[in-house]
């Protein structure tokens, strides 16, 4: 039971100035007021004149308006106005008018100014189901509305009667939507408003001139949808929508509504052959939207889930990301097992090879959503676990999601993981210019400085890639980025570049591929610091300092001109350089101003190079000692250089033999150290001799006597001095055939004296000695005499033919001595 209210409106001569509230069923006549402008006519027919009594129905405020308005034609009043009688229902009652044509019952039949206005009680009836055949009129009309065409009923023949059948399954919230009943120009029909309205016969070309299809009699059309035989109560031919209705219980609001569940629902009717995953999800996203009650539609949620779970597996990758709109308000547990389904859906698909430019989509479109919902949370979740136990070809899928997608670069730090630097960096692959740059801005952010100094070395010029590495590789400490560029750039374009940067590490790198390979010097700027610290590394390396300059002399010259400017070098090159070839400065044109921008050790090593090559022109006179600049007589006068002359391994024994003759400083230590540090030719032998014997080098001549049985090469320096040996060194170097003419035949007695006295000191008498080997006593002196001078008669008797001879008195002497060495030489040289 409804109650209905009820008022009239129009114009009383003399009691009112024009249409206004004549009677009302309520006393708080405020609302009837305010609504009086609604039941005048401000749509009027052509000529202003109302022919006849139209009904028209529409919301206003909270009530729902069903108004039925006479023309009076009172002679007293002014022509065309007109009288209303309304019938008001609450929207709340609305619900429970089943059928709009018991309503029409309510209103008057003919004009009653004065009559009383009273609350009504309506009891509307649910009508059974419409069993009579939709004509082809109410067919198009129906069809219009499910197509969302503005269009007008032409006519009010049979308008009424189709309203009555459409007004049951009207939607609650479409019909304070409405507006019904007759119009006549189309500024009536307003957009806030959901027009199904009947114009007179005599309009139509003025409606269809503004774009409404009009409904005539000549229609020809049949339902099209299921929805549409539903909405005109026919339950056969409805079924199919209406099990859409039970099954889920949508609360539909609009024909938009009724359209979607239309069309979305083809799907639920499908069910067993194996619907598309994103059309079963665009039906469960419009449950969820109307029907948002777990309590309700339990029937069609449940065999909607289980066909989505089905159907997710082989689900490719673009209609899998539909799951994403989903909020599952309205199932109940779905996100629970959903959820699993899509975990099993990930695992895979996500990170396998051939999925891999397919699957990439999922990743991109979870970080482009709001990743706060249970899709991004499972998504997300998923990822982050299965890259905590990455795979050895997960790197090579990474690459080709950011290769296809190049957001997810920019979106690095929601999914990639910070650890798998040294994977990608082994399998990075051709880039675009454009996603490198991505790339590279991702490292950055990274810390990842070997990644980007890979990418940069491949895609950026030589010098930009140095320096776009070194803006944010700055830890002195930290070289193995820095190395892995070297390594992905050409060496002989690297070099150059990076030994002109300022940085150490550089320098180093660049002095160990100098080390490898002397070749890339080729081209070193002398006058740059940091080619400077490069040559030093390769040569630390182990480099040659000349080692690929190919021009030594050349460069050289060229840095002593460099010093000569007021520029500054690499003290450890110079000092190098000292002690190595090429490190004359004999032909240097500014030699004499060169010396003071040395350092000390340089300097000391430049010297000893410089006097070497100036030895030979010393030595035959072509210049002479006193021309010579300070530093190169001051260095002569060094111990320190003197040693450096001796030692050193650049100049030859010859020179340094010949310098003692033009050095007054050279002394016969140094000789002594020429002699243990060098392996003599013949010639150079000979030439020390004559040095040793000219210097009276007693020293030198003792050490070579002691050497001459292990250096044979000491021996020709040996015979050159010999006259400055002691007679038994003569003696011993006769008796060892070294030379035998080393001592003369008075050297010999002299030495056969000097042993018999020795072995013999009482004289030859002494032991039987003279008588054992044949001589006779009275022949001697040895009384009253020293045993030394006894033998001195004896010998001078032996040498002029006396006996014993001297063969005998050394054949008797070894008897008793055999083992004495001097013997044996004696007996060898008689």
């Amino acid at each position: 039971m409804i109650a209905i209210h009820q008022a009239i409106y129009g114009e009383v001569l003399g009691k009112t100035s024009g249409h206004d509230l004549l009677a009302a069923s309520d006393n708080n006549k405020e609302l009837f007021k305010r609504i009086s402008g609604y039941t005048d006519l401000a749509d009027r027919p052509e000529g202003g004149v109302l022919p006849s009594p139209i009904i028209r129905g529409f919301c206003v405020e909270n009530h729902f308006l069903l108004i039925k308005t006479f023309p009076d034609k009172n002679p007293k009043l002014r022509s065309g106005r007109v009288f209303s009688h309304v019938l008001l229902i609450a929207k709340s009652d609305l619900v429970q008018v089943h059928s709009l044509s018991d309503l029409f019952q309510y209103h008057m039949s003919s004009i009653q100014k004065e009559a009383e206005m009273h609350l009504l009680k309506h009891q509307s009836p649910k009508t059974a189901s419409n069993k009579r055949l939709v004509n082809e009129r109410e067919a198009a009309a129906t069809n219009a509305l499910f197509q969302n065409l503005v269009f007008v009923w032409l006519g009010e023949e049979g308008y009424w009667e189709w309203m009555a059948k459409i007004w049951p399954q009207l939607p609650t919230k479409v019909k304070y939507t409405l507006k019904i009943g007759a119009a006549f120009g189309p500024s009536y029909a307003r957009n806030e408003y959901l027009n199904i309205l009947y114009i007179p016969k005599n309009v139509k070309a003025l409606w269809e001139r503004h774009s409404f299809k009009v409904i005539n009699l000549a229609e020809k059309e049949t339902l099209r949808s299921t929805a549409a035989h539903w909405l005109m109560g026919d339950t056969k031919e409805g079924e199919p929508f209406q099990v859409l209705l039970d099954d889920f219980n949508p609360k539909i609001e609009s024909f938009e509504q009724l359209n979607k569940l239309q069309d979305y629902g083809e799907v639920y009717h499908r069910l067993d052959n194996n619907p598309k995953l994103n059309h079963l999800l665009v039906l469960a996203r419009f449950v969820s939207l109307t029907s948002p009650d777990e309590r309700t539609g339990v029937k069609g949620k449940n065999k909607l889930i289980s066909a989505i779970l089905q159907a997710i597996p082989n689900s490719p990758a673009n209609k899998f990301t539909a799951l994403m709109y989903q909020s599952w308000k309205g199932f109940p547990n779905a996100i629970a097992s959903v959820s699993e389904a899509v975990c099993n859906w990930l695992n895979n698909h996500l990170l396998r090879d051939k999925y891999a430019n397919e699957s990439v989509v999922v990743l991109v479109t979870v970080l482009e959503s709001d990743t706060n919902n249970w899709w991004g949370k499972t998504v997300l979740g998923y990822i982050t676990d299965r890259l905590k136990t990455r795979q050895l070809n997960d790197a090579q899928v990474f690459w080709q999601w950011m290769i296809s997608e190049p957001t997810l670069i920019t979106k690095h730090l929601a999914w990639l993981p910070t650890d798998v630097e040294n994977e990608l960096t082994k399998k990075i692959p051709k880039l675009e210019k454009a996603v490198a740059e991505l790339v590279l801005r991702m490292a950055e952010q990274k810390s990842w400085l070997v990644l980007h100094a890979r990418v940069a070395a491949e895609y950026y010029p030589v010098e930009k890639a140095i320096k776009a590495q070194l803006r944010i590789d700055t830890n002195e400490d930290h070289t193995v980025a820095l190395e892995a560029l070297s390594k992905s750039i050409k060496r002989s374009a690297f070099v150059p570049v990076a030994a002109n940067q300022t940085d150490a590490r550089l320098h180093h790198i660049v002095g160990k591929l100098v080390a490898q390979n002397s070749k890339l010097l080729k081209g070193i700027n002398i006058a740059s610091e940091g080619w400077q610290a490069c040559w030093e590394v390769a040569i630390k390396q182990g480099n040659e300092v000349w080692s690929g300059i190919s021009n030594p002399q050349h460069t050289f010259f060229e840095i002593l001109d460099h010093l000569l400017a007021g520029n500054s070098f690499s003290e450890y090159l110079l000092n190098v350089m000292s002690t190595g070839k090429h490190s004359s400065l004999k032909d240097f044109p500014g030699r004499a101003s060169i010396w003071q921008k040395l350092p000390t050790k340089a300097r000391s090593g430049f010297i000893v190079a410089t006097l070497a090559e100036l030895i030979d022109e010393l030595a035959t006179g072509q210049i002479h000692y006193h021309d010579l600049e300070i530093e190169l007589k001051n260095g002569v006068q060094s111990q320190e250089i003197q040693q450096q002359i001796i030692s050193s391994k650049t100049i030859t024994l010859t020179k340094k033999l010949r310098l003692f003759n033009v050095l007054p400083s050279l002394r016969e230590s140094h000789a002594l150290q020429l002699m243990q540090a060098h392996n003599f030719s013949r010639v150079e032998a000979n030439e020390f001799g004559q040095l040793v014997s000219t210097n009276k080098w007693q020293k030198v001549v003792d050490a070579l006597y002691n050497k001459r049985s292990n250096r044979q090469d000491l021996v020709p320096a040996l015979l050159q001095c010999t006259d400055l040996l002691s007679l038994l060194q003569r003696f011993s170097l006769s008796i060892s055939g070294v030379k035998a003419d080393a001592i003369t035949l008075d050297e010999w007695w002299q030495v056969f004296l000097s042993v018999a006295v020795e072995l013999y000191p009482l004289g030859p008498t002494q032991n039987g000695l003279w008588l054992n080997a044949g001589g006779k006593l009275e022949e001697i002196h040895y009384q009253g005499i020293s045993g030394k001078q006894s033998w001195s008669f004896a010998i001078i008797r032996i040498r002029s033919g006396g006996t014993p001879s001297a063969k005998k008195l050394l054949e008797e002497m070894k008897k008793e001595n055999h083992s004495n060495p001097k013997l044996k030489k004696l007996i060898q040289l008689l």
